[in-house]
């Protein structure tokens, strides 16, 4: 299922570790003529439930065996030779590595994109508009479709191959079918095809065609094709699922959108009107809520202030003084750290009182985003929607949990974190979804 914006509604678990002699493989090599033994950089024991494929030029073929030279790493022997210039490919999907008690990935990060340098990378063209300029990348005969990048967001990158990896991850992320080009030459491609050879037809400013082969690796893969279901679920996951959720049914259910982080909404009075409706939400009573209005006869020699007004819910005003009709009255809100819970909207950190580790966790985490974006939710009796975790026990401000990422208890005073990364119990899920469906039914009825 695939939401409005794009990104789909059950999404997998990223990992980039794997179990001991069960790694993701993906190896080409050029064989000479007649060559039957290939050496792999990796060690691998393929069994029933990872097994190893090898291919010649495409064309899936039986191995003999598959076993463990004295360099502590895989030689493969085929039954016959290949030709000479023959590319033989060997490929296993691997066992990620779980935590033995989340029956998860232990680390969930995205990683650097593979990224390659076109032979002619400083003369590289490119023109959306024209029809005799255009390209093609075909991985496997399959063709991607290129992602374009506004070129705003790729000014000041040039020759700077961090700040253009970071650019292109982000935008193609863990999609399969597309990649992108930087303006300064360099085709960064899906995780998937890390390593494998594609061809590439483009062309460069001098107006010549050029047709290449290119293998765009990276030292740091990441992959988010498992949906591992026996995985406990976290906080942060199961809020950032329903804040798709809540997403979808402002957009089926009214003619707005969502409410996120911020309001920046200008509105047209109509004659005596005096109450605002906002499509957003902000903290009433904070003096937050920034509010200019034009009106639509101001008089020349008299500066006409702002009616005062009051602020009756997290998303409605009322005036003291009804408005003409034609006025334009602005709100404007901008919410930055979190007003409700301690670790939303900044950079927090926890530490796993058993395992001794402190793991940081970015103002920009997916769940930190989620939960600002819905925090201010509020039921007709103006209870929130969602609830926080009392904190009383932290170690260089960082919250001291169990190794399920459950509070542990302490003597300071309390403050509420949401705690993204603890564990969801199934009672948990299923009074969090009650909830939601309740405040649903009184949203949208």
């Amino acid at each position: 299922m695939v939401l409005e914006d794009g990104e789909v509604f059950v999404a997998g678990i990223n990992y980039n570790k794997f179990e001991e002699g069960k790694p993701f493989v993906y190896e080409e090599i050029k064989g000479k003529a007649g060559q039957t033994s290939f050496s792999l950089p990796v060690l691998i024991k393929p069994t029933d439930d990872n097994p190893l494929y090898v291919f010649i030029d495409g064309v899936q073929t039986i191995y003999q065996t598959a076993e463990t030279n004295s360099k502590g790493l895989t030689d493969v022997e085929l039954y016959t030779g290949v030709k000479a210039g023959q590319v033989v490919s060997f490929c296993s999907y691997g066992e990620p590595l779980l935590d033995s008690a989340w029956k998860r990935p232990p680390v969930s990060w995205t990683g650097d994109l593979p990224r390659a340098v076109l032979s002619a990378a400083t003369t590289y063209f490119y023109d959306p508009f024209s029809r005799n300029h255009q390209e093609y990348l075909y991985a496997a005969g399959q063709p991607l479709r290129r992602l374009s990048i506004p070129s705003e967001v790729w000014a000041d990158t040039m020759g700077d191959a961090e700040a253009v990896t970071k650019i292109a991850t982000k935008a193609i992320g863990y999609r399969t079918d597309v990649y992108c080009v930087s303006p300064g030459g360099s085709v960064f491609l899906p995780f998937n095809l890390n390593g494998v050879t594609c061809k590439f037809n483009y062309w460069t400013k001098n107006n010549k065609f050029m047709s290449e082969d290119i293998k765009a690796t990276t030292l740091k893969p990441a992959y988010n094709n498992c949906f591992f279901p026996n995985a406990i679920i976290q906080r942060g996951e199961a809020f950032h699922l329903i804040n798709k959720l809540r997403k979808v049914f402002y957009a089926r259910f009214t003619d707005m959108k969502a409410p996120t982080t911020g309001i920046n909404q200008p509105i047209t009075a109509f004659q005596g009107q005096r109450v605002f409706r906002l499509n957003g939400n902000y903290p009433a009573g904070k003096k937050k809520l920034k509010i200019t209005v034009k009106f639509k006869d101001e008089k020349k020699d008299k500066v006409q202030e702002t009616p005062a007004y009051s602020e009756i819910d997290n998303h409605t005003v009322v005036f003291n003084q009804p408005f003409s009709e034609g006025d334009e009255v602005t709100f404007y809100y901008l919410k930055d750290v979190s007003e409700r819970f301690a670790d939303v909207g900044k950079d927090s950190a926890i530490y796993y009182r058993d395992k001794k580790e402190r793991v940081v966790q970015n103002k920009d985490a997916f769940w930190k985003i989620a939960v600002s974006e819905m925090e201010d939710e509020t039921f007709a009796n103006n209870d929130p929607l969602i609830a926080g975790i009392p904190i009383n026990n932290k170690l260089d401000g960082a919250a001291i949990v169990t190794d399920m990422g459950r509070p542990t208890n302490g003597t300071e005073q309390a403050e509420v974190w949401f705690l993204g990364n603890s564990a969801m119990t199934r009672a948990e899920a299923v009074a969090f979804l009650d909830r939601f469906m309740k405040w649903t039914i009184e949203r949208f009825k």
